[in-house]
């Protein structure tokens, strides 16, 4: 599926009439996808600069994650062995001058690891580490933590359902024709199931502050942008007696347009610790880096890129692929 993705991107890319775009910086759109992070409602990065009042633009995701990890304490144990992948459909609004409304609806899958071999090749071929994925088998889906007080959570077979959805309302504080920055507040419904791990079960807010620098280069366009946010999480039905109720997260990121259809960008994500846990699996703060680009294909569509790797070893998937087609109306 990945495979087809990439091909015919690169085919749309390859035909359009470059010298008729221009293509605007922003950040990536991307998360820890672990399964006991993701269906946290941490903030996720956005363009600081907000639509206009009655335009529309549409985002569709698609994240596809690897993770495989065994760790174990005195009291405590958990595995996290299998692959997540999440469709978003985004739609924000501009309701006022200087208000943006929007919500995000997922539908998320958790299922076997059909990446295992391609990582682990990958890993052999540049002499990276494969760390616990030697002794956890290929091609299975497993999520399971046990405590010695009883907290505990187990998932052994594929799921798919509707996530948690996510309502959010954005003010533009600062809009030149350099610089931009927002206040985003979101509310993250308890839509999904935390037994198949597509939600959390619990309500959860959060506050974000978003900024964005522009500068024009002698050869295309650069841009840095960065963002602070902190959440409220509820107890849920996931560990609800060892969740941190209160979390920090963030982004920075930098980006570079040498062509009017082309970005290369580059974006650092984190979190704070989101359960009381001495595992770093998921009692650890998150540190996730996130490379690739935008493809312009047309003068209001474009096509985000990534790959994510986790710089804070197991807190946070082996590999997260992301894609995301953005339309403005």
């Amino acid at each position: 599926m990945l495979q087809r993705i990439l091909i015919c991107s690169t085919l749309v890319t390859v035909c359009l009439p470059w010298s008729a775009l221009a293509l605007d910086l922003t950040p990536f759109s991307i998360r820890n996808m672990s399964p006991p992070a993701l269906i946290k409602g941490l903030p996720v990065a956005e363009t600081p600069r907000l639509n206009a009042p009655g335009q529309l633009s549409t985002r569709f995701g698609l994240d596809v994650s690897n993770i495989a990890t065994d760790n174990s304490s005195s009291d405590e144990a958990i595995v996290l062995d299998g692959e997540t992948y999440v469709a978003t459909l985004g739609l924000r609004f501009g309701l006022a001058d200087h208000l943006q409304v929007g919500v995000d609806l997922p539908w998320v899958w958790q299922k076997t690891g059909f990446l295992d071999g391609f990582i682990e090749n990958f890993h052999n071929l540049f002499g990276f580490p494969n760390a616990d994925r030697d002794n956890l088998p290929k091609y299975k889906i497993n999520y399971d933590y046990s405590h010695a007080n009883g907290d505990d959570f187990q998932l052994g077979h594929q799921t798919n359902g509707i996530g948690d959805i996510r309502l959010i309302a954005a003010w533009q504080w600062l809009d030149t024709e350099q610089s931009a920055a927002s206040l985003q507040a979101a509310i993250k419904a308890p839509t999904g199931d935390a037994g198949d791990f597509t939600g959390s079960g619990g309500w959860d807010v959060s506050l974000a502050l978003s900024a964005q620098r522009d500068f024009a280069l002698e050869k295309g366009m650069a841009a840095l942008w960065g963002g602070l946010g902190g959440s409220w999480l509820g107890d849920g039905d996931v560990l609800q007696d060892r969740v941190e109720n209160w979390a920090v997260s963030g982004w920075l990121g930098a980006g570079w347009s040498p062509l009017t259809w082309l970005a290369l960008k580059m974006q650092l994500d984190g979190n704070s610790a989101l359960y009381q846990s001495g595992l770093r699996e998921i009692g650890n703060p998150a540190v996730l880096l996130t490379v690739g680009g935008t493809l312009g294909l047309g003068e209001a569509t474009t096509l985000d890129i990534g790959l994510g790797e986790d710089l804070a070893v197991t807190t946070a998937p082996d590999a997260i692929f992301h894609f995301s087609l953005n339309h403005k109306f």
